[in-house]
C-alpha cells in the first residue's frame, strides 16, 4: 500500500471513531417537561415521570406492549396509582382522581422501535 493511502485511510478512521454523536440523539425524551401535564415524546422503553400534584397522580408510567388475545397488536400502556389504559394508535385517554384535574393523552404513531405520545393536560 502507498504510504499516503495508508495516512489517509488511518486519518479518515480517526474521525469517524473521534465525531461526537448529538446529545439530542443520545440521550432519551425529555420527561422534566411533563410535569405540567403537557408534552410530546417517542419511547423507545418503558419511560415514566412526575406531574404536578395538580392531577392528583404523582407519577405516570408509559410503555408499549403486544395485547395478545383478540387484538394481538403493539398499545402504548399508561398507567397512574390505581389507573390503567390500553391505547392503539390514534386513540385518546384520559385519567382522572377524584376531583383533580384531568389528564388528557394520545397515542400519536406505533412503530416496531417504539411509540409517540402526546400529553394535553
Amino acid at each position: 500500500m502507498h504510504p499516503l493511502k495508508a495516512i489517509t485511510a488511518l486519518t479518515l478512521a480517526c474521525a469517524l471513531v473521534a465525531t461526537p454523536v448529538p446529545a439530542a440523539a443520545a440521550a432519551g425524551p425529555n420527561l422534566r417537561a411533563c410535569y405540567d401535564g403537557k408534552c410530546k415524546f417517542t419511547f423507545t422503553r418503558a419511560v415514566s415521570f412526575r406531574v404536578s400534584s395538580t392531577y392528583g397522580l404523582g407519577r405516570v408510567y408509559v410503555s408499549k406492549q403486544n395485547v395478545g388475545g383478540i387484538f394481538d397488536q403493539d398499545m402504548v400502556v399508561v398507567r397512574a396509582p390505581g389507573l390503567s389504559s390500553s391505547l392503539g394508535e390514534g386513540a385518546r385517554g384520559e385519567f382522572r382522581h377524584g376531583n383533580k384535574r384531568t389528564l388528557n393523552f394520545r397515542v400519536l404513531s406505533i412503530t416496531d422501535q417504539g411509540a409517540t405520545i402526546r400529553f394535553e393536560g
